[in-house]
């Protein structure tokens, strides 16, 4: 079997957001008669382009400005269901998830870092040079280059890496949000992709083998957002922080 991987690229086909406006009785008639739309879509049609997103920076930037954009994700699950080079890699893949990559998903943060570290090197592949994932998190070190001492976890959807970033309030205790847009450069370390079904298909998921080598390239505040935590007595405490778009290599 061929394990060479080729650059997914979800933006191909740009993701358009627009304003909308409700149709008019002879509208939604028209559009239901002539162009055969669904009734309840009908009602409603895209009046202007608010932001054409080509690229995953576009993306990022996005998505710490909206904070939520089902649209933005939903375009990201089309691309990969017609990507024929996400199901050449995922085809590299074992027909059943290995047990511990298994437990590393559903049971996180309690799994074994050595068992998995050991799934991925068995099972896992060479992402492709200049293939674009995001992960959520804190870029926390004072130099540009850091070994990573445990999995790193990455995704195709920048919605899916603001989320975990907010995760058990992980933005609000770290004070600050960062969006990484980490590109591929010079692949060395395995990494595992999760297939989209089952119960956390949604993370469109790829994590990476402990060991990997990750370079800042820049970092660019987009917005102050608020956050949330919830306290010992599960009330919701509120804050504003500041976050970026950080760009990183990995390899």
């Amino acid at each position: 079997m061929d394990k060479k991987v080729d650059v997914i690229d979800v933006f191909a086909t740009p993701y358009e957001a627009w304003s909308t406006r409700k149709t008019s009785q002879e509208e939604a008639l028209d559009l239901m008669k002539n162009q055969g739309v669904h009734p309840i879509a009908a009602l409603q049609v895209k009046d202007k382009l608010i932001e054409r997103v080509s690229t995953p920076l576009e993306a990022a930037s996005r998505m710490l400005r909206e904070r939520v954009d089902q649209a933005l994700e939903r375009h990201i699950d089309d691309a990969l269901e017609a990507s024929d080079e996400y199901r050449h890699l995922r085809s590299l893949m074992p027909q059943d998830v290995p047990k511990a990559l298994n437990s590393y998903q559903g049971e996180f943060p309690h799994y074994d870092c050595a068992e998995v570290d050991n799934a991925i090197n068995s099972h896992g592949v060479e992402i492709a040079e200049g293939q674009f994932l995001f992960h959520g998190g804190l870029w926390s070190s004072n130099t540009p280059n850091v070994t990573t001492s445990r999995p790193f976890s990455t995704s195709f959807c920048p919605q899916v890496a603001l989320r975990n970033a907010e995760w058990r309030g992980k933005a609000y205790d770290a004070g600050r949000l960062d969006l990484m847009v980490v590109r591929i450069k010079g692949p060395k370390t395995k990494a595992y992709v999760y297939s989209l079904e089952g119960n956390h298909g949604n993370e469109k998921e790829i994590v990476f083998a402990s060991g990997a080598e990750l370079a800042l390239v820049s970092k660019t505040h987009i917005a102050d957002i608020s956050v949330s935590k919830m306290d010992y007595k599960l009330r919701q405490e509120k804050k504003v922080i500041p976050a970026y778009v950080v760009e990183i290599e990995i390899s």
